[in-house]
C-alpha cells in the first residue's frame, strides 16, 4: 500500500532548471517533492518547514549552493544533504563536502543512481533517528525516575517536618498543662523527653 500524504518523506529540491523538477518529482513519485528555484526561495523553505533530505544544485541564479548549505546546517544539523550538479571540479564537491552534505553528484548520472543515492541517504538518517528516539525515551525515564525520587524525598520532607511541628504543638500543650498543675519548668523540661516517648509507648498512634 503506498503512503499517505503525510506519511512520505520529504524533499527539498533547490535548482532552477525544471526539467530536473519534472525528472525528479515523475522519477520519485514515493517521495513528497517540493522545488524551490534559487537561493533565496530554498533557505526561505528550509527554515520553515522540515525535509528528510535537501538536494542542491551548486550553482544558483543568486547564490552558491556550497553556502547555502553551510547555513542550512546552522540550524538542521543532521539532515542529509546531497548535492546534485552540474559544477563538478574536484575543489566544488570537497566545499560541498566541508560545507556538511554527505554526498556529491555530478550532472549528467544515472537515475538509478541518484535513486540510489537517496535512498542510501534517507535510510541512514533513518537508522539515526531509531538511536536518537532510544536515546531521548531513555533520558525521558531517567528523568522521571529523578522526579520520582526527588517528589518521595520532599514528601518524606514534609513528613518530618508535620511530625516535628505535631511534637512541639503536643510538648507546649504538656508544659501548659504541667504549669498549670504548679510545676516548674525545669521540672518538666527534664521529665519531658521520658514522659513524652512512655506515652507513646502506653498508647501508640494507629
Amino acid at each position: 500500500m503506498a503512503p499517505s500524504d503525510r506519511d512520505r518523506k520529504r524533499i527539498l529540491l533547490v535548482d532552477d532548471q525544471e526539467d530536473t523538477w519534472e525528472m525528479v518529482a515523475y522519477g520519485l513519485s514515493e517521495y513528497r517533492i517540493i522545488c524551490a528555484r534559487d537561493y533565496d526561495e530554498g533557505l526561505r523553505l528550509a527554515r520553515r518547514r522540515y525535509f528528510d533530505l535537501y538536494i542542491l544544485d551548486n550553482w544558483l541564479p543568486d547564490g552558491l549552493g556550497v553556502k547555502l548549505c553551510r547555513l542550512i546546517r546552522e540550524f538542521d544539523p543532521h539532515t542529509p544533504i546531497l548535492f546534485y550538479s552540474a559544477v563538478g571540479y574536484a575543489r566544488n564537491i570537497r566545499d560541498g563536502l566541508n560545507a556538511g552534505a554527505q554526498a556529491y553528484l555530478v550532472k549528467p548520472v544515472g537515475f538509478d543512481e541518484l535513486r540510489q543515492a537517496i535512498r542510501r541517504l534517507i535510510s541512514a538518517a533513518g537508522e539515526r533517528e531509531f538511536e536518537a528516539r532510544r536515546a531521548e525515551v531513555t533520558a525521558i525515564l531517567e528523568g522521571l525516575t529523578i522526579r520520582r525520587m526527588e517528589n518521595a524525598e520532599q514528601l518524606l520532607k514534609a513528613k518530618e517536618k508535620y511530625l516535628r511541628s505535631e511534637k512541639k504543638a503536643l510538648r507546649l500543650k504538656a508544659e501548659m498543662a504541667f504549669l498549670s498543675a504548679g510545676g516548674t519548668r525545669g521540672e518538666f523540661a527534664r521529665r519531658w523527653p521520658s514522659v513524652f516517648i512512655e506515652g507513646a509507648l502506653r498508647h501508640p498512634v494507629r
